[in-house]
């Protein structure tokens, strides 16, 4: 899998919140981040899926990075999709699947904040 365009595959180390969800096709997907005074300051994401799943992980990241948690709450599978160029009407799942693994993200770092 070529991820060499991409700015922020990777993994993350003591994010703010983090999440990891196994899609209904067997794809993994992981989410971190770091927000700072209310917003998304950096956004990390892997996966072990397919070229389609690759591009929503890093449209779902576009959209947030540097976002409020408002606005990053907002994001839909439909944005996903969008901002991934479109996807084969069999490849819907991986924009669901981006999405899903960034509000667990988001709201493990809101679950984080009010508990500390």
């Amino acid at each position: 899998m070529d991820t060499g365009g991409l700015k922020h595959y990777g993994r993350m180390n003591d994010p703010d919140g983090s999440a990891f969800v196994r899609g209904i096709c067997g794809d993994t997907m992981e989410f971190y981040l770091v927000v700072r005074d209310g917003t998304v300051e950096e956004v990390r994401f892997h996966t072990d899926g397919c070229g389609h799943t690759l591009a929503c992980g890093e449209a779902a990241a576009e959209l947030v990075n540097g976002k409020t948690l408002d606005d990053a709450m907002a994001v839909s599978p439909a944005r996903i999709r969008e901002k991934a160029g479109g996807l084969p009407e069999d490849h819907t799942h991986c924009a669901i699947l981006a999405s899903l693994t960034l509000m667990k993200a988001l709201a493990d770092y809101l679950y984080r904040y009010y508990e500390s």
